[in-house]
């Protein structure tokens, strides 16, 4: 079984209070045609390969789908997994958690579990954050803790450059970082942000949409990563673009309304030591 595990990008995201640990958070998301490639055979033994392995931790979110399934289900399968990865780990890209859906779905069905759309994103919520997202496929608002997830409406593509650095970021030191700088986010009207936001996009209205888009992890982001601000002023100026950060970093990105417009404009935005990417919205379920 060959599957296709995509990318998200954070059109916006606002950071509200710190609960038990984490911070409550809405998020307008887009799935995004860079994927990592997974094959899942059945296996006497259970084993989960990663290539290139980039450092990826032997207990991760694959393993922890796996043990969650067996231990719900009382599955006593092996099963080997061997990953692709094509998105860059700690990019906030979400490759981590796409990887997770992306295997929790195809288990699911190769273990004849018939499971609900709701006991999908309950394991997926406790999986973890961004792995629900996944199992939608699609365009969606995040609510809470990553957990509450509701398609939009429209189908309007947009087309992104992404610029991936040569290092990575680490979701929680970001998080940190906004605590320490006495950061607060404001949740309040974001419904109505995010309502605007999509509707600019389905006229193809990129100028409003941009004036609507932001990412309250930029500051933290780019406070500790002071590489990241000088490359996307670099961009800026270059472009004449709005440049934004897709989730708590590292990836820098650029939206436009048809991949012609992309594909020109990213060569003038190669960055030495940085991955470029021209990448178009996609719904995978």
């Amino acid at each position: 079984m060959k599957i296709l595990a995509p990318a998200k990008i954070n059109l916006l995201l606002e950071v509200g209070t710190l609960e038990r640990g984490f911070h409550e958070l809405t998020s307008f998301v887009d799935i995004v045609d860079l994927y990592d490639v997974i094959e899942i055979k059945e296996s006497l033994s259970t084993t989960v390969r990663f290539h290139p392995h980039a450092g990826i931790p032997e207990e991760n979110t694959v393993t922890a789908c796996i043990a969650l399934l067996k231990s719900l289900f009382n599955v006593k399968k092996g099963v080997s997994v061997t990953i692709r990865k094509n998105i860059p780990p700690g990019s906030g890209l979400a490759g981590g958690s796409s990887d997770a859906a992306a295997v929790l779905k195809a288990l699911a069905k190769l273990w004849n579990l018939n499971l609900s759309a709701e006991q999908l994103l309950d394991a997926a919520a406790r999986i973890g954050k961004d792995v629900p997202l996944f199992i939608h496929g699609k365009r969606c608002i995040m609510k809470g803790f990553g957990e509450r997830i509701t398609p939009v409406s429209g189908s309007q593509p947009l087309v992104y450059f992404l610029a991936v650095p040569p290092y990575v970021v680490a979701t929680g030191v970001v998080y940190s970082r906004f605590d320490a700088l006495g950061l607060k986010g404001d949740l309040t009207g974001i419904d109505g942000k995010i309502k605007l936001l999509n509707d600019s996009i389905e006229k193809k209205d990129i100028k409003s949409a941009e004036l609507l888009m932001k990412n309250g992890l930029q500051i933290p982001y780019l406070d500790i990563w002071k590489q990241s601000k000088e490359v996307m002023d670099l961009l800026q100026e270059t472009s004449g673009k709005r440049i934004f950060v897709s989730g708590s970093g590292g990836t820098l990105f650029s939206v436009f309304s048809d991949r012609r417009e992309a594909e020109a404009a990213a060569r003038f935005l190669n960055v030495k030591g940085w991955k470029g990417y021209v990448v178009e919205s996609v719904i995978t379920s």
